[in-house]
């Protein structure tokens, strides 16, 4: 039975009198509200300890008192072993490496995209957004195509099938995607 907020299941104990009713929360949306705490915790010790990182993502896994703690960083001259370790001391300074095992990196060659700021330099790219439920056609759960356009409320990208401007706030996952080429210079995608 779904709750009247829409954000779990009530469920009901026992088939007999007395009736019991508890409320479970949505998984997904749990998971979602502690990413989301985490990352803004982590983007505001940023901002506030070492503004020039930027912070490409930052990601919970694993239950409590053993959970990893993922952290993708950007910094216009590279990310290297020292920068890593300066996030790292940061993130024990502010107590987050007593709730978590800690692993600090580059974002590799295809990046998290999570701010409007990296939407836009991800303009003309190929791209891969996850996407809520129901937020494409034939049921779809993620679109990749070239991003053409970025606003605060949505994205629209080109692919072979067509053009898609999704929501923003369905947006649940987005990176670049690195498109390989064969010898002649076309893509084998």
């Amino acid at each position: 039975m779904r709750s009247p907020e829409g954000n779990g299941d009530t469920r009901r104990s026992g088939s007999k009198d007395p009736l019991f009713l508890w409320h479970e929360p949505n998984r997904s949306t749990l998971k979602t509200t502690l990413a989301t705490g985490i990352e803004k915790q982590v983007e505001d010790l940023l901002a506030q300890e070492l503004p020039e990182v930027d912070l490409r993502a930052a990601t919970a896994r694993g239950r409590e008192g053993s959970a990893v703690l993922t952290v993708f960083i950007d910094h216009p001259d590279g990310v290297d072993h020292e920068l890593c370790v300066k996030v790292t001391r940061a993130l024990e300074g502010a107590g987050i490496r007593d709730r978590y095992a800690v692993e600090v990196s580059s974002p590799g060659p295809e990046p998290p995209l999570r701010v409007t700021r990296h939407f836009l330099a991800a303009v003309g790219e190929q791209v891969k957004l996850v996407v809520k439920p129901g937020t494409l056609p034939a049921g779809a759960k993620s679109v990749s195509g070239t991003l053409t356009g970025v606003t605060e409320a949505s994205l629209t990208v080109e692919s072979s099938a067509g053009v898609a401007v999704v929501p923003r706030d369905a947006v649940r996952g987005a990176r670049m995607v690195k498109v390989q080429c064969g010898d002649d210079g076309r893509s084998l995608k």
